[in-house]
């Protein structure tokens, strides 16, 4: 999953930190009354989300930082976006275990209980494709300054403003992942821990951007989705 942009929060996972893999699922709570005669009576009670898992290692002259700031998040039990590929999680960091082998080199596993599954959550199906649209863009736009862009104006109705926001947020990506490689060439070369504390803060300010872009194209991604059906 070398290629899956994974995003917790501030943090946007590169490298050996993206896992192998991401448990995730849940169940449906469902009542089921037997009748005399062998019939029986389902009754759907509605989504139980299960946790989602996942580990991987933290690499790098910024690993320190990059733990302890999923271990700050876990401590202060705050809700976080979880992105990568299609899935899009509201979530809390339950459980966060790190060991530390030295500066560069700190495997982790992380736990999450999901808070909202907005994009995938069944009983947002039902709902009018227009509220899906609208919702998915109100979200997108909390996380936009984040990113370091803005999306007000844009319009629930038009396909052309959401993909062009769209095809603007490929390139904050893009700027932000060439960024992120320079700041930490520049850690690796610092002269001096003047140098090396102005790389980690130039590192976590950009990752923290890299983060929200990610989700924000995912709510802006679904958005176009759901407009072009819309539309035809």
């Amino acid at each position: 999953m070398s290629h899956v942009i994974l995003t917790l929060g501030g943090v946007a996972f590169r490298d050996m930190e993206v896992p192998e893999k991401i448990s995730f699922g849940g169940r449906q709570n469902v009542v089921v009354r037997q009748l005399i005669g062998g019939g029986r009576v389902v009754e759907v009670l509605g989504l139980d989300d299960g946790k989602i898992s996942f580990s991987g290692i933290f690499s790098g002259g910024d690993a320190v930082s990059r733990a302890q700031m999923l271990d700050a998040a876990r401590a202060l039990g705050a809700s976080l976006p979880l992105v990568w590929d299609g899935f899009f999680y509201t979530v809390i960091i339950e459980e966060f275990c790190a060991e530390y082998y030295k500066t560069n080199l700190i495997p982790f596993a992380v736990t999450c209980v999901v808070v909202s599954d907005p994009l995938a959550s069944l009983a947002a199906i039902a709902a009018p494709v227009g509220n899906l649209i609208s919702n998915d863009l109100a979200a997108a736009g909390a996380l936009s300054g984040q990113a370091g862009m803005s999306l007000a104006g844009i319009s629930a109705a038009s396909l052309t403003g959401v993909l062009a926001i769209k095809d603007e947020l490929a390139g904050i990506v893009g700027t932000q992942g060439v960024a992120l490689s320079m700041a930490n060439s520049a850690l690796s070369g610092a002269a001096d821990a003047q140098g090396g504390v102005l790389a980690v803060s130039q590192i976590n300010t950009i990752s923290s951007r890299l983060a929200a872009a990610a989700a924000v194209t995912g709510y802006v991604g679904r958005a176009a989705i759901n407009l072009e059906s819309e539309l035809l």
